[in-house]
């Protein structure tokens, strides 16, 4: 290569030589520089950076930072983020890293845009990925399977704990617009693409048998009785055989286009759509949570089945208790009200337009109010009979011009008189359903 390099180098010109050779020096300079930055750079500082700027909100503790080979590589041990709770009652949900490498891109960096690979060790699984944030947008892709559960804030999206190795999967595009008029660039939600899954394969277990099922409202007067009562349901355990979550952000909607749970102690469907908005806390939402337990639960959590009965929500027509979602984001309101079946569409089929949740509301049918105190309940009455109406009887044809009226019923058939002063034979009585008989032309036989 040597040698290649020498042959190369007689071939350029002098003026060619000095150029390569002063970009030469610039490189190995900014080589040397970089490395000397990453021997000599105060890690212990950003550590204590970290802790300051999350300690509004949360309680961090970092057992060590260390210094890797490569520049802008970093590693922090023991990382442990523990919320703090704010009002009486809350439990403190802590996420804990056993290490977290972090690799700043120092060349990217040059370019004006910050990017920052991780790698978390999160029991014995690993969470990767990248953030990248330039003059265009924001950019997130993570990955990461075998993660313990426990280790994350779970708890904070479900109320309740959970156990077991879950899979995780996020890629998130957020661009940038400049504001009219005031030309402020900030990210614009409503044009947010990418997606969530989130998995639990097998053997995860939400509850533990000690944590209590936090309930929550929008009327400050009912949580405010709720958080002075002791603040929660008693809840057990419920175990999942598998689980299986997608949601979708595109054209402005977050929806969540699959649901699968799988479960002997119950089943469960979850139905959601939120059309973003600019504030996110406005951001409009409708869905529809349908679940049940089984009788197995039912015979081993007896406090868990009566917590999941006790939601408020009506039995409908599948089985299952419904509980309804609307409203923005910041004041869902959980409507107990029966909802349409709702279905998912898989994101295996990408041709297929984004699904809605059906939540049309079925009419409830207002139950008989029960006697008061001293009054007999009644039973229902039948209707009265009605009288049945006689058949009509068919209209006799009116007499000829000219013949005798018939007289009323009772005073016999009068005969039938012709032209001639002959009689003939008696019409039938008025009513009796038989038609006259048609008059016979006159006799005009000479007589003899």
């Amino acid at each position: 290569m040597l040698f290649a390099l020498g042959n190369l180098g007689r071939h350029l010109g002098v003026r060619t030589r000095k150029v390569v050779r002063y970009l030469g020096f610039a490189v190995v300079g900014v080589l040397t520089f970089v490395f000397a930055l990453q021997l000599t750079f105060p890690f212990d500082r950003v550590k204590d950076r970290l802790i300051e700027q999350l300690s509004d909100k949360y309680d961090v503790s970092i057992g060590g930072v260390e210094r890797g080979i490569i520049p802008g590589r970093m590693y922090f041990k023991a990382v442990s983020v523990r919320t703090r709770p704010t009002k009486a009652g809350d439990v403190a949900t802590t996420t804990y890293l056993d290490q977290l490498e972090v690799d700043l891109g120092l060349f990217a960096l040059l370019r004006g845009t910050l990017s920052v690979k991780f790698d978390a060790k999160i029991g014995p699984g690993h969470l990767t990925g990248r953030f990248a944030q330039s003059g265009e947008g924001i950019s997130v892709h993570a990955a990461g399977a075998d993660l313990a559960s426990a280790n994350l804030p779970v708890r904070e999206a479900l109320g309740l704990p959970m156990s077991g190795k879950i899979r995780l999967s996020l890629d998130l595009d957020l661009p940038y617009e400049k504001a009219r008029g005031t030309g402020k660039v900030s990210a614009n939600y409503a044009k947010a693409e990418g997606g969530l899954e989130f998995a639990c394969p097998s053997g995860c277990t939400v509850g533990d048998g000690k944590s209590k099922l936090k309930l929550t409202t929008n009327n400050a007067r009912q949580q405010e009785f709720l958080d002075s009562s002791g603040g929660g349901i008693d809840f057990g355990k419920v175990a999942i055989d598998s689980l299986l979550a997608k949601v979708e952000v595109k054209n402005g909607r977050l929806e969540i286009t699959r649901f699968e749970l799988r479960s002997g102690d119950g089943e469960a469907h979850v139905a959601f759509s939120m059309a973003i908005n600019q504030d996110i806390q406005s951001s409009l939402v409708t869905g529809c949570l349908r679940f049940h337990g089984s009788e197995a639960l039912r015979r081993r959590e007896p406090k868990t089945d009566a917590a999941l009965s006790t939601t408020g929500g009506p039995l409908g027509p599948d089985s299952l208790f419904h509980i309804k979602l609307d409203g923005p984001l910041r004041q869902v309101r959980r409507l107990p009200q029966v909802c349409g079946p709702a279905t998912n569409t898989s994101m295996d089929n990408p041709g297929a337009p984004p699904p809605r949740p059906n939540i049309t509301v079925t009419p409830e049918t207002t139950p008989p109010r029960p006697p008061g105190p001293g009054i007999v309940a009644q039973p229902p009455q039948p209707p009265p009979l009605q009288p049945a109406t006689p058949p009509q009887q068919p209209q006799p044809m009116p007499p000829a011009a000219g013949s005798a009226q018939t007289p009323p019923i009772g005073e016999g058939p009068p005969p039938i008189v012709y032209p001639s002063g002959g009689s003939g034979m008696p019409q039938p009585a008025q009513g009796s359903g038989f038609a006259p008989l048609p008059t016979p032309p006159p006799n005009t036989a000479p007589p003899s």
